[in-house]
């Protein structure tokens, strides 16, 4: 019995000359594997895939990473907190001393991540 492969990533797609879609899918450990599909089958894979992704997002979104697209800074009016607002939730209100602790790790973490080589499925 052959193990399954979990793929994390889709590292290539490709329209093939015989009108068949091919992907090219990657697992934790970089190992590839190639998929070609033709029309019917892409459709039947997109139908499922979406009923799954909707039934996945509702059961876990609290578990899913959100990535904003803007974000603002500013300060209480009323009340002296640093105010962080990520697209058009509701601010989050951090006393001063709080708030330099967090723009302390953010700094930290982005020269962390900024060092890290960028990940190349191929």
């Amino acid at each position: 019995m052959k193990d399954t492969f979990a793929a994390t990533a889709i590292s290539r797609t490709n329209r093939a000359e015989d009108s068949t879609l091919e992907l090219e899918l990657a697992d934790a450990d970089g190992r590839l594997v190639k998929v070609r599909v033709t029309a019917d089958i892409a459709l039947g894979l997109a139908q499922m895939l979406k009923e799954f992704a909707d039934r996945s997002a509702q059961r876990f979104e609290h578990t899913l990473t959100k990535m904003p697209k803007t974000f603002s800074v500013g300060a209480g009016r009323f009340d002296n907190v640093v105010l962080i607002r990520f697209e058009d939730d509701a601010p989050y209100a951090l006393a001063a001393d709080d708030a330099m602790e967090l723009g302390e790790a953010l700094l930290e973490q982005s020269e962390s991540v900024g060092l890290r080589p960028a990940k190349v499925f191929q």
